[in-house]
């Protein structure tokens, strides 16, 4: 049996929805790519954002791909802390990487948690779904009984590098 970072992302794949599970398996991991395990709380955010960050500007990415990219990420991880584990601890995971090709990169925040609804009216908040539907070009969200995923993807410029 393998041990060690390849298996852990192998196991972690295999307990995705299909559509997740598809994208993590269609991307290469020879070139720069994030796969980290982060707490759910608030101050995981700031180190989130900073793997985003570096991530995107490794990839060679324009700056303003940069900051929809981190954006994006940021609402995804926010809504995995605040929705998903209220009260409890636990976990979320990062998973950012290109396409085989290069043509686009995907990025994957999942939790274990259970989906606890926004308030019937959020106030000023409560608009980070419809965010990274409008920063990203493909925005997709499910929530099971084992927790909830979202994958965003970019389609990238032709010679970024």
């Amino acid at each position: 049996m393998l041990d060690g970072p390849g298996a852990r992302l192998t196991a972690w794949r295999d307990g995705l929805p299909s559509f997740a599970a598809d994208a993590v398996a269609a991307s290469d991991l020879t070139q720069p790519h994030i796969y980290t395990q982060l707490r759910a709380a608030p101050d995981q955010a700031a180190i989130a954002r900073r793997r985003i960050t570096s991530w995107t500007r490794a990839i060679g990415l324009p700056e303003l791909m940069v900051q929809d990219i981190t954006l994006a990420g940021d609402e995804a991880l926010s809504n995995a802390v605040e929705h998903a584990y209220r009260g409890a601890d636990g976990m979320v995971i990062l998973f950012a990487a290109l396409t085989p090709m290069g043509t686009a990169a995907r990025l994957i925040v999942s939790d274990r948690g259970h989906w606890q609804p926004p308030a019937a009216d959020p106030g000023f908040r409560g608009r980070g779904l419809a965010m990274m539907e409008q920063l990203s070009d493909e925005f997709r969200l499910i929530h099971t009984t084992s927790g909830t995923t979202v994958v965003l993807r970019w389609s990238l410029p032709a010679g970024r590098t």
